[in-house]
């Protein structure tokens, strides 16, 4: 609790900058899991996918979200496990900092290359703030892939929004030092308005500090899943706080 209250007055304190959080979605698969209507389950449908363009996909809410601006979009060559590189950045308010989301949409039936980069850029080799994972939980379905921390690597606080990630990310991340500020319990919806709400909380209180994160996500999931706030306080975990 000590090191929770050191971080934020640092946080408090420091002057501004951009605080970068990574995502990685891989888009909703028929193949693996129930995702709708077939085209929201096209692994490969940018426009139509349950986790990228449909209502409360990643691209189509972010980008339209008050406060968020696209500043690139960037489609990759035919064939590519990553089909599109989206960036967008939330205004800060007074007393908040910039955020940058740097967002990547896999195909879904590269789920396992995207599965494989998340596990590498938590445990180091991505120089984001937050490395965040939102789409369905692969470690359900396969082994975790064996993944080497790049020497010297500084593993990354992490997000993991997706069904029951304590349970099968969880000790992946602790044995790759990766410390994890949000995952969850239950069965779950990763969609896109739990980014909203993860960034306006980083924006305020950083990407560490885990009972402020909490408290976004419950109140957003509640909000849109329209169910009892107590409801959506039992999909997500209660996380120890930072120790020294």
């Amino acid at each position: 609790m000590l090191l929770s209250i050191l971080l934020l007055s640092l946080w408090a304190a420091s002057p501004g900058g951009t605080v970068e959080v990574e995502v990685f979605v891989p888009l909703c698969d028929n193949a693996l899991i129930v995702c709708g209507r077939q085209a929201a389950g096209d692994p490969r449908a940018l426009d139509s996918n349950l986790y990228w363009g449909a209502r409360y996909g990643a691209e189509r809410f972010l980008s339209r979200a008050p406060g968020f601006v696209v500043k690139r979009r960037q489609d990759s060559p035919a064939g590519a496990s990553v089909l599109r590189e989206l960036v967008l950045e939330r205004t800060a308010a007074p007393g908040e900092r910039t955020v940058r989301l740097v967002l990547r949409a896999y195909a879904g039936d590269r789920i396992d290359a995207a599965l494989e980069d998340f596990l590498r850029a938590a445990s180091g080799a991505s120089q984001a703030d937050l490395v965040v994972w939102a789409g369905h939980d692969r470690l359900m379905d396969v082994p975790p892939p064996q993944v080497q921390p790049p020497p010297a690597a500084t593993p990354r606080p992490v997000v993991v929004l997706a069904c029951m990630s304590e349970r099968y990310f969880g000790p992946v991340l602790q044995r790759l030092g990766a410390r994890p500020v949000a995952l969850t319990r239950t069965l779950m919806a990763p969609e896109a308005y739990l980014l909203e709400a993860l960034a306006s909380t980083v924006a305020k209180h950083g990407p560490t500090h885990a009972p402020a994160l909490r408290t976004a996500l419950v109140d957003a999931y509640a909000r849109y899943q329209r169910i009892p706030p107590r409801a959506a306080s039992s999909v997500f975990s209660r996380l120890e706080p930072a120790t020294p």
